[in-house]
């Protein structure tokens, strides 16, 4: 089942944009992340794989992400997003031709961890939008590439910043970030990282959920690492 929770204008260039959930009901074949409910962000203006592939409209939802195919580099990571949009057209239909339904998302977040971002930057949301998805959700985990913006430092206590180098990272912590930072071959954690448990041990996002930002008050969760994938 396929849940379109809102349509509007992107906060990141005001093109039309959606947020989508998905996988509440039937289980996520993810085997990275186990069984969690999806939500991500689209251009409602063509397909996910023509966005990114194509025009460049993967703007409106992915904002500076370094990563988009249009821009990204080998200086930045030996590999551009992983994200499988050749998968996601159907969705992408299905979603398109739905009307917005607050309610009916929010009904289904609380029922198993939620993966926010699958695809896309929570920024790209009005942050009165934001907050009724991350209100409404218990455990998650979500990043943000866009969080050197001054409206979206509230996201920090929510989101991990992601990072792509250890200056970006030292950046993003003076600002009060915990931070995921894709690490390039021969690069270690730092003191204060710790590599994605995934990668160390087999542990699934569902049940490790250390990727869902800086908790207000005393949090001395160390940042986490993972290999470019």
């Amino acid at each position: 089942m396929t849940i379109k929770a809102w349509q509007g204008p992107s906060t990141i260039d005001g093109k039309s944009i959606m947020a989508v959930i998905s996988c509440e009901k039937t289980k996520s074949r993810n085997i990275k992340t186990g069984d969690m409910v999806q939500v991500a962000f689209f251009s409602t203006l063509e397909k996910p794989v023509t966005a990114a592939h194509k025009t460049g409209n993967d703007e409106s939802v992915c904002g500076s992400c370094p990563l988009r195919p249009k821009v990204w580099t080998k200086e930045v990571s030996d590999e551009p997003c992983y994200v499988g949009l050749h998968w996601k057209g159907r969705q992408w239909s299905t979603a398109l031709a739905l009307s917005a339904d607050m309610k009916a998302a929010r009904d289904v977040l609380g029922n198993k961890p939620v993966r926010f971002g699958e695809y896309g930057n929570m920024s790209s949301i009005p942050r009165e939008v934001s907050e009724q998805l991350l209100q409404a959700a218990e455990k998650w985990t979500l990043y943000e590439h866009e969080w050197r913006k001054e409206s979206n430092q509230w996201l920090r206590h929510y989101a991990m910043a992601s990072v792509h180098s250890i200056e970006e990272a030292e950046e993003a912590w003076a600002m009060g970030w915990r931070t995921f930072r894709v690490t390039k071959d021969g690069e270690h954690p730092e003191d204060n990282e710790i590599e994605c448990p995934y990668v160390q041990r087999g542990t699934q996002c569902a049940s490790c959920l250390l990727c869902n930002g800086k908790k207000k008050g005393k949090d001395k969760r160390k940042s986490i690492t993972v290999p470019a994938h």
